[in-house]
């Protein structure tokens, strides 16, 4: 793995083929344990990994700006997070590895929502892995009702069967949400392979591994 600066981010790198499909993963800064974690379970994976770290998890990872109570808000990063993806990440790696694979986004949680909104958003993306993705975010859904897949792409899409017995009231709609949006994902024509797969436990429950599910399904 060798670990570059590209425009002051800091992305893990890890090419086993110039051809094969490019997981692009969002993570915090410093979660090294984490990556290694997924990357031994995925080990059989045909795929290449560009693991790029956010400073500000609520910040970096989130579409708009949304307070959700006193303790948590969110300011709308994520544009920014994706102009990066766009103009500096992908066409820095795709020259430098010669990658002509297909590019498919991952994330858990708040990057798990970006991670489909980033899909939506900039139609430059062949798959997404949205692993336990904070869909209860202030008007995703009616964002998600306005927007279509790029072509021939593929969406995964996991949850934790207690996440929507969350104390906040917001976080507890994820269930209904997540629900919603495969619902979406289900009907749109743009999609020609999905999945909606229910993992047992709470939002914080062996997190590794679900993104290794995710990473081995839309790859394999």
């Amino acid at each position: 793995m060798q670990i570059i600066d590209i425009s002051d981010r800091n992305c893990h790198i890890i090419i086993n083929g110039t051809d094969f499909p490019t997981i692009y993963w969002g993570e915090i800064k410093n979660s090294s344990e984490a990556i290694e974690k997924v990357l031994a379970l995925c080990g059989d994976v045909d795929c290449n990994y560009i693991v790029y770290e956010v400073e500000d998890w609520n910040a970096d990872f989130s579409p708009w700006d949304f307070t959700l109570n006193k303790k948590m808000s969110f300011s709308g990063g994520g544009c920014k997070t994706l102009d990066w993806l766009l103009n500096d990440c992908i066409p820095f790696c795709e020259k430098k590895y010669s990658l002509t694979g297909q590019r498919i986004l991952c994330g858990y949680s708040l990057a798990g929502l970006f991670s489909l909104w980033a899909f939506y958003e900039s139609q430059a993306f062949n798959g997404v892995i949205s692993c336990s993705g904070s869909l209860w975010f202030r008007n995703w859904i009616s964002y998600a009702e306005s927007h279509i897949a790029p072509q021939n792409s593929s969406v995964y899409i996991s949850l934790g069967d207690r996440e929507e017995k969350a104390r906040d009231r917001v976080m507890a709609t994820v269930g209904d949400c997540t629900r919603r949006q495969y619902e979406l994902v289900c009907n749109d024509n743009n999609v020609s392979c999905h999945i909606l797969e229910w993992n047992g436990g709470g939002h914080f429950n062996e997190p590794e591994k679900r993104i290794a599910k995710g990473i081995r399904w839309c790859v394999e």
